[in-house]
């Protein structure tokens, strides 16, 4: 027996923990809870907070934006709008993306750990 068929059989034999794998979707909630509890955790529950205070500064800007009469109030209220929309844009962005390197980095570690086990079952 060569070792491409050592590597296929062992591949046979490992169908099954890695249909579970693939089969196994962890919710949204799930996922983001794991970027609030990784590495950058503090930076992370800073960027919701600011997501939250920015999106109610966002809808009191709007609300300021229509009650106001005058135009020159209007231009202020509604670049104030426009600005919070951008920042919180640009939070929630960042936080799509460390959510993105934590599933990315989990992944790489899954694939790590399938071939240090099939190294171990090809030299036993």
């Amino acid at each position: 027996m060569n070792l491409d068929d050592k590597i296929k059989q062992a591949l046979k034999m490992d169908e099954t923990e890695v249909n579970q794998i693939l089969n196994s979707n962890d919710g949204l909630l799930s996922r983001f809870s794991l970027v609030l509890s990784g590495s950058m955790k503090g930076w992370n529950i800073f960027g919701v907070l600011l997501s939250f205070i920015l999106a109610g500064l966002m809808f009191w800007c709007g609300y300021q934006f229509f009650a106001s009469t005058t135009t020159d109030d209007r231009v202020f209220w509604g670049f104030l709008t426009l600005a919070t929309i951008v920042m919180s844009m640009g939070i929630k962005i960042w936080l799509w993306m460390e959510l993105n390197r934590i599933s990315t980095i989990r992944e790489i570690k899954r694939v790590e750990l399938a071939v240090a086990q099939l190294i171990a079952k090809l030299y036993r």
